[in-house]
């Protein structure tokens, strides 16, 4: 038994002592938890803002992010010795450059920078920017006829003070060169000289100075421009400004008109300032050259051109198309057309049907042409009744164009007795064959003679005329879509007052028009009102207002013969230095308060 309980004693104490070690191992783990909890108790207060600023931030992060951005930025910034290398990882800036000549101290265009694997070129100022990041890197400068500068550059994170300045030295000749606009006379900034394999821009007052070979004495160069047409030209190269170097170059577009130079009437078409011609439908020699029409949209994407060059007793009605010359038959048959104009890019014309009795209705008619949809809009027609021995008949007597409106009178002629329940009207219409209405109407029934006529007035403003039997005329005035009394105008300021023919700019908002003042034309550019005149320098009876070409130039012509072009501001030699164009073939064709197109 002793034995047994001593065995017994010898088991127990292994197991007391592994269950002593357990409660100790317990005991320590509870110590260190309750230090551990004593520390989170004394950082209770801070562990509680940060776990509620997370919160926070997670629940707004379109604002939380910026703020962090804002502190990470504020925490490289404080560390100096580092900030740059890990600021290159987001950030980048942009660093400008300008490039000067050594010896000039002109602004070199053209030169090809590199910084950092960016590359940029300089502008006709000579400046140049390239973003790349922040911090210390390589800058290579280069251009021909200069000798390559390479120097080690800082971008700050901060805004950029100034523009580095980078000083090249030219291994060539510096040329002086000056760019002007060839109808203004005005320099034109940024163009472009390109000779030898280098080139450079013009500043704002049309200057520029190119390094060429010095070994050469003249270089073969080509100028040009965005607007304008490109030229070649002859440099001098010479160190000194010298006049052959002053070049002008000519606004890109082209002038359509007549021609019968060939002998045969012809349409052509040059540049502003009479180069390169070029024949776009040659005459065939059945043209009936006085009643040859050829009138040109305001912006110069159409022309129409009234012709019998296919022969026959009746003349069509074609379309070219400018921006490919294209040749479109836009009305033809048994009918005369009488050009009216345009109203933006449809053309309204008047007919009279040939094989219409003058009894029979529908035998004149009023239509426009979409050329840009190519797509023919009837806007009215005549009426009449009766028979060959007993009719009255309604006709289309003045048609005037107010941009986008028509505005047309018609009256009825004829047998008297007739007239029952007829009125004269004048009548407006869009044209596109909208909104067609009868703006006035004059009973015709009581009174066996009616006479109803009309004059431009002011710029969309005409003045009507009527007079019933033996009565007194009467005159109304026709303005913004109304029809209002004009007592103030007697008969004799009606017939005898001159108005001048507003021609109006593509975009509407200048008016070209003369005034005939001691025997000679004086001219006025003015708003789109037609008022606010400014008068150009010059005057003469020779000269007349023929378009626009832009809002920037002015047509005129000189004896019906001679086109010219000169700036809508003006030049200092006046009408007299403007450009000539070309001679040109102009028809005895006038068209009635024509300003919706040029050419007429």
């Amino acid at each position: 038994m002793v034995d047994d309980e001593a065995s017994s004693t010898e088991q127990k104490e292994p197991q007391q002592k592994q269950h002593d070690q357990h409660n100790l191992a317990a005991s320590s783990s509870e110590s260190r938890k309750s230090e551990e909890e004593a520390v989170v108790e004394q950082n209770s207060a801070g562990t509680g803002l940060h776990r509620r600023l997370w919160v926070d931030i997670r629940s707004h992060k379109r604002i939380s992010i910026p703020v962090a951005v804002i502190l990470v930025m504020a925490i490289l910034l404080a560390i100096p010795f580092s900030r740059y290398a890990l600021a290159a990882l987001l950030i980048r800036k942009d660093f400008s450059v300008v490039i000067i000549d050594s010896q000039t101290n002109k602004p070199v265009s053209s030169a090809t920078l590199t910084l950092a694997g960016k590359t940029a070129t300089t502008d006709n100022a000579g400046t140049a920017k390239i973003n790349t990041k922040v911090g210390t890197a390589k800058l290579m400068v280069f251009k021909k006829y200069y000798h390559t500068a390479d120097q080690s550059v800082f971008v700050p994170i901060g805004k950029q003070k100034q523009p580095l300045q980078v000083r090249l030295v030219a291994t060539g000749r510096q040329v002086p060169i000056v760019v002007t606009n060839k109808i203004s006379g005005k320099p034109v900034a940024n163009a472009t000289i390109s000779a030898q394999g280098t080139e450079a821009k013009t500043d704002k007052k049309g200057e520029v100075t190119i390094v060429l070979p010095a070994d050469k004495t003249t270089i073969s160069a080509q100028v040009s421009s965005s607007g304008y047409n490109a030229t070649t030209v002859e440099i001098k190269v010479t160190a000194g400004v010298d006049p052959a170097n002053t070049f002008q170059i000519t606004p890109a577009g082209k002038i359509y008109f007549l021609s019968n130079l060939s002998g045969n009437l012809d349409v052509v078409k040059t540049n502003l300032d009479g180069t390169d011609r070029y024949t776009v439908l040659a005459g065939t020699g059945k043209e009936d050259k006085p009643s040859t029409v050829l009138l040109a949209s305001r912006d110069w994407k159409y022309v129409a051109l009234l012709s019998k060059r296919d022969g026959g007793d009746n003349a069509k009605l074609f379309l070219i198309d400018t921006s490919n010359d294209q040749l479109i038959t836009m009305d033809e048959g048994d009918a005369t057309f009488s050009p009216l104009g345009w109203s933006g890019d449809r053309f309204v014309y008047s007919l009279s049907r040939t094989k219409v009795d003058p009894w029979q209705p529908k035998r004149g008619a009023l239509k426009s042409y979409d050329a840009s949809s190519k797509k023919l809009t009837l806007l009215d027609e005549t009426n009449a009744t009766g028979d060959q021995s007993n009719f009255v008949a309604e006709n289309i007597i003045d048609t005037y164009i107010f941009n986008q409106e028509i505005v047309y009178l018609k009256t009825w002629n004829g047998v008297s007795g007739l007239l029952n329940g007829k009125q004269a009207t004048i009548n407006s219409i869009q044209s596109d064959g909208s909104q067609q209405k009868v703006v006035k109407a004059y009973d015709l029934s009581s009174t066996a003679y009616f006479d109803i006529q009309s004059r431009p007035a002011d710029l969309n403003e005409i003045y009507i005329r009527t007079q019933s039997g033996v009565d007194a005329a009467q005159h109304d005035e026709y303005k913004d879509g109304k029809v209002i009394a004009a007592n103030d105008i007697t008969d004799d300021q009606y017939r005898n007052n001159t108005y001048p023919t507003y021609i109006v700019s593509p975009s509407g908002s200048k008016t070209f028009w003369t005034d005939y003042r001691d025997g000679k034309n004086v001219f006025f550019v003015g708003d789109g009102q037609g008022t606010n005149g400014k008068q150009l320098v010059g005057s003469s009876a020779d000269y007349a207002a023929y378009g626009w070409y832009s809002d920037d130039y002015v047509l005129v012509t000189v004896k019906g013969s001679e086109m010219r072009i000169m700036p809508a501001s003006g030049l200092l030699g006046g009408v007299d230095a403007a450009q000539k164009i070309s001679d040109y073939y102009k028809p005895n064709y006038n068209l009635r308060g024509y300003g919706y197109g040029y050419g007429g």
